[in-house]
């Protein structure tokens, strides 16, 4: 049976929920209680509970007192030291390989909840209350409902470990484990000694780096000079060199290649071109395999079966597309055994040159829009697009690599990382300052109204004032929210509320006294014509004085509303606020049709 659970721990005493589907357990200091309830489950999900709970848990079964569990919790949570005990039972954290820095108030603030935080202070020095353990009760089993929720939401990503762990017959505990160390599990790789080798790169055999701009080919050979002369390698992986390629300007160094016409609205012809499975087909045509696998075949393998799957519209291919996908990334994590840092450099390197070598062949033939890593989007005239389609034939057949092709008609793009595109059939892609342009998820809707009413802009030519009245017309409130969080280096988060004043007739006159309140982590923020609320700052303790930073994009009138968005009253919102926000997020300078030659 599988349990959600959450702990919350004091000085003397502990407390902590599970919940199944058809009930909820609460204990209070009863460890007996705890052993025989635990010997119903066979998996525990938790929030965080990887680097929190688990550690609790383990330490209550070893009948730890609660001082010391109070000591243990303490040294987690304010010195963030990573306890040596193991919890020798499977649990998920729902947090895992989640965008980084969220957390389960922010969550419950994109699922419309109340994110008011425990009014019991966990730093008492005496035993709860009645009346507090009924609070910290009630806290904590709303925090495991909303873990229940999580995990409903990323059911994809779970299914995919339970997968991968029942295909390769993996051992029922490493459902703990990330999937890149998943992928090193059912690559046989164990740590090995590697040569000091992380920089002297293999260029792939089909590459004529003649071909290749002497500036690009001198870049990469300067810095591997560089590091067998001592040079730090972190220094060295940072380095960028900028080319102007095909008129763009484009930045080779270790990551994927990247160029972009910036500020770029344009509306015409244009060819998406990506390379299908990019670095997994660089890795097995060049061998550019972890030297840390049994055998460069295992990999091999799981590429041939995800293509045979993929043949038969078999669901199965999925988890070997993941464990494929996932191997690159752990290949420079110091923590897995797939490490192999000279690999991940080869993959990078020759990707970036292999697909410059793309651009220069089609080059007098078209515009470069944008180049991303494992692709290109280029504008085109209709009687190139043959000819651009037979060169693309010829690199295909000589790099042992396949194109994946769409058309598209619009695109409103500030750089590389912020763009909206709209392909021939009508569906649009964003990305940056335009993805949550759906309304954002439980990860993310912290002012997506930007994202959402500038996509529409750009993309359905909608009004930005009108389309921000129908939301509001149709209660779409959540996207106005903005999430202000404290951060690990403030102190507190303090909000400015003003006195009243007026004129005789009641009217608002100007801003008088103002004082603070202190609000609590993470909050709810809306921009408000209410002119008795100010603006919310973050503080820093600088020199031991109290340093006042606003947060970034809170209006200057801010109102906080950590209850249920239910309960909400809109007409507090100003849009003008929003629209002004949003309109100072366009594209400033636009490069347009007549000013781009498509070759």
């Amino acid at each position: 049976m599988i349990a959600f659970y959450d702990f919350e721990v004091f000085k003397h005493d502990w407390l902590v929920v599970f919940k199944t589907t058809s009930h909820v357990y609460k204990i209070h200091n009863d460890r007996d209680k705890l052993k025989k309830i635990l010997k119903n489950f066979s998996l525990l999900i938790g929030f965080n509970n990887h680097n929190y709970d688990d550690y609790i848990l383990a330490e209550l079964l070893r009948d730890k007192v609660v001082t010391e569990v109070y000591d243990l919790s303490q040294s987690i949570v304010i010195d963030k030291i990573k306890p040596k005990i193991r919890l020798n039972f499977p649990t998920i954290d729902v947090m895992q390989e989640m965008k980084q820095g969220v957390g389960l108030k922010e969550i419950e603030a994109n699922l419309k909840l109340n994110i008011h935080e425990t009014p019991v202070n966990f730093n008492l020095k005496r035993k709860l209350f009645d009346h507090e353990i009924e609070k910290t009760f009630r806290y904590c089993e709303n925090d495991v409902k909303v873990t229940e929720t999580i995990f409903n939401l990323r059911s994809d990503y779970f299914q995919s470990k339970f997968e991968i762990i029942q295909e390769f017959g993996l051992d029922s505990m490493c459902v703990k484990n990330t999937r890149a160390i998943l992928a090193s599990k059912v690559l046989k790789c164990r740590k090995i000694n590697l040569p000091n080798d992380r920089l002297n790169l293999t260029y792939d055999e089909r590459l004529d780096l003649d071909k290749i701009p002497e500036t690009i080919r001198n870049f990469y050979i300067d810095i591997e000079k560089k590091f067998n002369a001592g040079g730090n390698f972190e220094e060295l992986e940072k380095e960028q060199l900028e080319y102007n390629l095909n008129g763009v300007p484009h930045f080779f160094g270790f990551g994927g290649l990247h160029g972009a016409v910036d500020n770029l609205i344009y509306e015409g012809n244009m060819l998406c071109i990506d390379v299908g499975s990019y670095y997994p087909s660089l890795m097995i045509n060049n061998n550019f395999i972890s030297r840390a696998s049994e055998s460069p075949e295992l990999y091999k393998n799981l590429y041939k079966k995800r293509m045979e799957y993929k043949a038969k519209k078999d669901g199965r291919q999925q988890v070997y597309k993941i464990l494929l996908n996932a191997t690159f990334g752990a290949m420079k994590s110091g923590y897995n055994k797939l490490f192999d840092p000279v690999q991940s450099n080869n993959i990078c390197v020759n990707g970036q040159l292999i697909l410059t070598d793309l651009i220069i062949r089609i080059a007098s033939l078209c515009k470069i829009i944008q180049s991303n890593t494992d692709g290109l989007i280029v504008a085109y005239d209709e009687k190139n697009l043959e000819e651009i389609l037979k060169i693309c034939k010829e690199w295909e057949n000589q790099y042992n690599l396949t194109l994946d092709y769409d058309y598209a008609v619009k695109i409103a793009q500030r750089d590389v990382n912020n763009y909206c595109l709209k392909y021939k059939n009508g569906k649009i892609k964003t990305k940056g300052r335009f993805g949550y342009n759906e309304g954002g998820n439980f990860e993310r809707t912290s002012l997506s109204i930007i994202d959402m009413a500038l996509t529409e802009y750009y993309m359905n030519d909608r009004d930005i004032d009108l389309y921000l009245i129908e939301q509001y017309k149709n209660n779409n409130i959540i996207p106005f929210q903005l999430i202000a969080k404290m951060g690990g280096t403030f102190s507190k988060i303090m909000h400015e509320i003003y006195e009243e004043k007026s004129d005789n007739d009641g009217n608002w006159q100007d801003q008088g006294y103002s004082h603070m309140i202190e609000l609590q982590k993470i909050n709810r923020v809306f921009a408000t014509n209410d002119k008795k609320y100010g603006a919310l700052y973050k503080i820093k303790i600088e020199d031991g004085v109290e340093r006042f930073h606003k947060i970034a994009n809170c209006p200057e009138n801010a109102i906080v509303h950590n209850e249920e968005m239910e309960t909400f009253d809109k007409s507090l919102i100003n849009l003008n606020y929003y629209s002004e926000l949003i309109k100072s997020n366009m594209i400033k300078r636009e490069v347009g049709l007549n000013d781009f030659n498509t070759g």
